[in-house]
């Protein structure tokens, strides 16, 4: 499939040029990863742990008191139920902790070593990202932060050095006991969280740290709605890589609603990927992964302008297998029958738009607007006609990299940017306001908006709605 894409000659001029740019070969690398991390932050340095050893994420203030543990030990925790044990590690490793105020919260990830859970609090909480194991590089002494046996490994991901965290070393309880054995009375008020008072229970803890004894069961601090709000928008970008800015806060702040009527008051945080993809489940936009109803052809042809232009362009971000650019070709033909339509459609995904160019329609996607443009392949499969497969360039390519493209009358980017990083966003952003014709027009994902105060307005039609500048 690959082959037939390349016979095009502009094809593959752009291939070559994505061979050249690193950032690219970058995306590819990512497309090989074999295994996850999570990323995170401490004392200024990038950090990760194996996404094996992580149970979930969450962010919680006060923590029951433990006498004579280690300096490092925060105390415990009730999460839902289990008592856990809750470790610094930024005291673990003799890193500047900031002062503590009595109501903060403290980004947490939760493990699992050995069929123990344990909690460790970190600086804040980066990202999942994908690597190939075998880039992964012996630690060097050169890491002066901590002591070089707790590291497993350091790994470069897009121009940042992350240093891999052994846990099952970091967690052995006899390294524990022969490097920490240092009383908690110690510690200092703001390390220890000493405005907790240091009650008994009846009930015995088990933590796997050294000398704890019996606490009492906390429950958790009723957090403010703007605070579970507030980390319900870091989650999402550490589970499902969700970022929320202007493009997306009406949505999340209206899901956030929803969501609270759904799960309680008492259980809006997102512990876990399929939490945050429950959470974004009402976000994707209609007829996505297939061809375009006509109705929703039709609501988007409405809100389009006269153009008696004889060249229109178009870029389609994030055309996965096609059926989004297919569905794109399809009603601007329609919209344009006299003009030389150009659609440029890129994705990430290389399986994906590799196959594009040879996409088969199933029988229950064919409807009433595309079928005159559609014809049957030699295994008796519905394929789009020569000329609207012409009128598309697939080029795997990352839309936030630099993109070289004509003047623009149009560019579909459907629940995408949502899933760039902010500075990303803004940049890909200013790249469509800067490619975009006066009378050109921008559609995003059904619940996505151009940044507010930017010169954009936007038209609503049915299910459809678009963006012109003002």
């Amino acid at each position: 499939m690959v082959s037939e894409v390349m016979e095009d000659t502009s094809v593959r001029e752009s291939t070559a040029l994505a061979v050249e740019d690193p950032s690219r070969e970058e995306s590819e690398k990512t497309i090989a990863a074999d295994c996850k991390i999570v990323t995170f932050s401490l004392g200024g340095k990038d950090y990760a742990i194996d996404i094996m050893r992580v149970k979930e994420i969450a962010k919680a203030g006060r923590f029951t008191y433990v006498p004579n543990t280690a300096p490092f030990v925060l105390g415990v925790y009730n999460l839902r139920g289990d008592i856990i044990p809750i470790i610094d590690l930024r005291l673990f490793f003799n890193l500047p902790v900031k002062e503590r105020r009595a109501d903060s919260l403290e980004s947490m990830i939760i493990l699992t070593v050995e069929d123990l859970t344990y909690g460790v609090v970190v600086d804040s909480i980066d990202k999942v990202v994908g690597i190939y194991s075998g880039s992964i590089q012996p630690p060097h002494p050169i890491f002066g932060d901590i002591n070089i046996r707790y590291i497993q490994g350091v790994v470069e991901y897009q121009n940042r050095l992350y240093i891999l965290l052994d846990t099952d070393r970091i967690f052995r309880e006899k390294e524990f006991e022969s490097e920490h054995d240092v009383s908690l009375e110690n510690r200092g008020a703001n390390a220890a969280g000493a405005d907790i008072p240091r009650e008994q229970a009846d009930s015995t803890v088990n933590t796997g740290f050294p000398a704890q004894d019996t606490v009492k069961e906390e429950e958790s601090p009723v957090v403010s709605a703007e605070k579970e709000l507030s980390f319900i928008r870091d989650s999402l970008s550490v589970l499902s890589r969700f970022y929320v800015s202007q493009v997306n806060e009406d949505w999340v702040n209206s899901r956030f609603g929803e969501w609270t009527a759904l799960r309680g008051a008492d259980n809006l945080q997102l512990h876990s990927a399929e939490d945050s993809s429950l959470f974004l489940s009402t976000f994707q936009s209609p007829d996505s992964g297939t061809i375009w109803s006509d109705q929703y052809m039709k609501d988007i042809s409405s809100l389009m302008p006269p153009n008696q232009a004889k060249q229109i362009n178009v870029w389609n971000i994030g055309c996965a297998k096609g059926f989004e650019a297919y569905s794109v070709a399809v009603m601007m033909k329609e919209l344009y029958p006299g003009a030389r339509i150009r659609i440029y459609a890129n994705d990430l995904d290389l399986l994906a738009v590799s196959g594009a160019p040879l996409l088969t329609v199933p029988e229950q996607a064919v409807t009433e607007t595309i079928r005159p443009y559609l014809t049957r392949n030699i295994s008796g499969a519905w394929v789009f006609s020569q000329e609207i497969r012409d009128m598309i360039l697939f080029e795997y390519h990352d839309c936030a990299n630099k993109n070289s493209l004509p003047s623009l009358d149009f560019v579909v980017c459907r629940d995408v940017i949502s899933f760039m990083e902010v500075k990303k966003q803004s940049a890909l952003i200013a790249d469509i306001s800067e490619n975009l014709k006066g009378n050109g027009v921008v559609l995003l994902g059904v619940n996505e908006s151009m940044p507010k105060n930017a010169g954009w307005q936007k038209k609503v039609k049915g299910s459809a709605a678009v963006f012109v500048k003002e």
